[in-house]
């Protein structure tokens, strides 16, 4: 994996040493957490199982675990948003895990599980990717860019899995429809009137454009236009969508109030 390498070799030393059983893996969504997860299995020879966080799939796993006789390594995924009756249903095994079982969990936040799973888990945290390791990702891929599109992607996309959902969109159109809402939101009438609340994306594949992706955009060409007047307008615009870009990965949040939201305090800035 492209610029995580401290990371991996910190994990081989941990399988030859003698791999711990519940590890939490922790970074940010798309960051190549369960590619991690994956390597790990295959290092161990052990089979790889994706469980579902529900807490009915929790206590089955459990159950299975007892019973095995080959390694496995179970895998709960983005667990921010386990139930807290999931989360007390991993308390008894994590403290002592069958002979042949590893339990990895991944999260996005270290805070977002329980203090006594945290204290029992060997942690290892995604390092951050530069645009470097992005733009090697990329070349990888073979993705084929233009200048333009490589600098987007370097000052927007932070994880590699990012750099491929921008590949998906038409990454000029998505850029420009940015700029044209940084040029014109104090102008045009009406709260949404660039329906931005339906070029984005609210749940999962349902097709719009990724939120801190279009956010991040934003502040981009923001920063981008700080030598010009106003400037204080700016450097505004980017406090206050920073602050809503921090809000959208909460869980529960309502992202589409959250959006309206912003668009209403960025309205505020330029209607003056």
């Amino acid at each position: 994996m492209i610029g995580q390498e401290r990371l991996l070799t910190r994990i081989d030393k941990m399988i030859e040493a003698g791999f711990p059983r519940f590890t939490i893996i922790c970074g940010n969504k798309q960051s190549g957490r369960k590619t991690i997860a994956r390597r790990i299995a295959k290092a161990l020879g052990a089979h790889l199982i994706n469980s579902d966080i529900k807490v009915d799939d929790v206590r089955e796993i459990i159950d299975l675990a007892y019973k095995q006789t080959e390694p496995i390594v179970y895998l709960l995924a983005d667990v921010d948003k386990m139930s807290p009756a999931a989360k007390n249903a991993l308390l008894k095994i994590t403290e002592e895990p069958p002979r042949k079982a590893y339990f990895i969990m991944t999260l996005q936040d270290i805070n977002n599980t329980l203090a006594t799973l945290k204290s029992r888990a060997t942690v290892l945290n995604i390092d951050p990717y530069t645009p470097a390791d992005l733009m090697k990702y990329a070349e990888d891929k073979e993705y084929k860019l233009t200048k333009e599109e490589q600098e987007i992607i370097s000052n927007i996309c932070t994880v590699p899995g990012e750099v491929d959902t921008l590949v998906r969109y038409n990454i000029l159109e998505f850029y420009d429809f940015a700029k044209t809402v940084v040029d014109n939101i104090g102008i045009v009438n009406g709260a949404n009137a660039f329906k931005i609340g339906l070029k984005l994306s609210y749940k999962e594949d349902d097709g719009g454009w990724d939120i801190a992706l279009f956010l991040r955009t934003i502040m981009y060409i923001c920063r981008k236009k700080m030598d010009t007047k106003p400037i204080q307008q700016y450097r505004d615009s980017i406090a206050i969508t920073s602050k809503y870009l921090s809000q959208i990965n909460i869980t529960g949040i309502n992202k589409s109030s959250t959006i309206d939201m912003w668009i209403l305090e960025m309205r505020g800035i330029w209607i003056k």
